[in-house]
């Protein structure tokens, strides 16, 4: 990966990109997002649930079982998104610094799933998972890096935006896929293994990055990432965009991550139908929302405006769920909530890479963003059973959504590189 170094007409790997990006290289990548999404979710929600149920016996054995191989893997994802994101950031390939790294990561990522399908123990399966999650982390940085390498910050939010609809429709394929095609453990996994690769393959073949020159490249060594770790947080903007990101996800996963018990317990509708009909609302205004909100803070340079806007929708929404324990106040609810995480995800590419400390950080500082997105993950699951069990039930939990999601609209009001 160090043969190569940049031509001589190359614009500075370092300098920001003045190039507008073509269609290809946004479906490409774009379609890349897409395809880690479907993969993650469909083995999730639907595959590593059946997969534990198959190996163990009583629910709560599979529950333990599934607890984890999530646990394993989000400290899999933590390391690896740093690590991913600083090796990418010294990178000398005549593709652009991160192109390769989504090519192994998705090469690695699909080698895990087969593997796992294979599985008939527990130990295995928690192995397999966090294998997966290590290409998962590798494509996800990298891609979140090529962001900040090659598009212009007046192309940014569009760019984003489609991000929004892969993140939002992925998910559907990938749970469809397992549901009602690939219903085996070793057919689930393999098949979405071989529709991740084919998803992320357009972008490493047919993309090209800004190519790094050797003059440009950061030191290497272990002291040099360690002590890096922790100067970006030195920049206001950059630790006001960690917080905002993260309690804008806290808050979505509070309001998502047990819907399925809100639905049986608190609404008593049938939950499978429920969430079905709950997450098809939610998607469709993802979608909706997410590239009209682009093209607005592209073609206006307001990001701060949408987080707000988005906030406060994420707030409304939660809500309407902890006060309106009924299914049509929850289809609106999630119809609310879905508008709210679009527009957010529409400028969270953008606005994330215009707070970024040192271009030739860019990806080790991106990894260490990626925290603000997968911890959240992790503890909406801990303190929603918290708040369910011990502190106000279902209304508990949704109150603290609504705080949550206004907080990371106050959070993102103090950040001065943005407008």
């Amino acid at each position: 990966m160090t043969a190569d170094l940049a031509a001589p007409d190359d614009p500075p790997a370092l300098s920001e990109p003045v190039r507008p990006v073509g269609r290809r290289w946004t479906f490409c990548w774009a379609f890349a997002n897409l395809g880690i999404f479907l993969a993650n979710y469909g083995v999730q929600q639907i595959v590593l649930p059946r997969q534990t149920n198959a190996i163990t016996a009583g629910a709560n054995a599979a529950v333990i079982a599934q607890s984890w191989a999530n646990t394993c893997a989000a400290v899999v994802t933590v390391v690896m998104s740093i690590l991913v994101g600083a090796l990418s950031d010294r990178t000398l390939h005549r593709t652009g610094r991160r192109q390769v790294w989504v090519l192994y990561g998705a090469l690695l990522a699909a080698v895990a799933f087969v593997f796992q399908g294979m599985q008939s123990g527990i130990v295995g399966v928690v192995i397999g998972w966090g294998v997966f999650q290590a290409g998962f982390a590798a494509v996800n940085v990298a891609l979140a890096a090529a962001v900040a390498d090659d598009v212009p910050v007046n192309q940014r939010a569009r760019v984003s935006s489609y991000l929004a609809v892969g993140t939002a429709v992925g998910p559907l394929i990938g749970v469809a896929a397992v549901t009602f095609a690939l219903t085996g453990i070793l057919d689930a996994y393999a098949g979405l293994a071989l529709l991740l690769v084919l998803c992320v393959l357009p972008f490493a073949f047919l993309t090209k990055g800004t190519r790094l020159r050797r003059a440009e490249r950061p030191p290497p060594g272990f002291r040099a990432l360690a002590t890096g770790l922790f100067t970006p947080l030195r920049a206001k903007d950059f630790a006001w965009a960690c917080a905002q990101r993260s309690l804008v996800n806290l808050s979505n996963g509070l309001a998502q991550i047990f819907l399925y018990q809100y639905l049986k317990d608190a609404v008593h509708v049938d939950p499978d139908a429920g969430t079905i009909v709950l997450l098809l609302c939610y998607t469709a205004s993802i979608v909706l929302i997410a590239v009209p909100a682009g093209r607005y803070s592209d073609r206006t340079g307001k990001r701060k405006r949408i987080v707000v806007w988005s906030s406060a929708a994420q707030g409304a929404a939660a809500l309407i769920l902890a006060l309106v324990p009924t299914f049509p106040a929850a289809i609106i609810g999630a119809s609310i909530l879905g508008l709210g995480y679009g527009a957010y995800l529409s400028v969270d590419q953008a606005l994330i890479s215009q707070v970024l400390p040192c271009a030739k950080d860019r990806g080790k500082d991106l990894g260490i963003l990626q925290l603000s997105s997968a911890l959240p993950a992790v503890a909406a699951a801990a303190a929603g059973g918290v708040l369910i069990t011990s502190a106000g039930g279902f209304p508990g939990l949704f109150l603290a959504s609504a705080l949550t999601g206004l907080a990371a609209g106050i959070c993102v009001l103090p950040i001065k590189g943005v407008s």
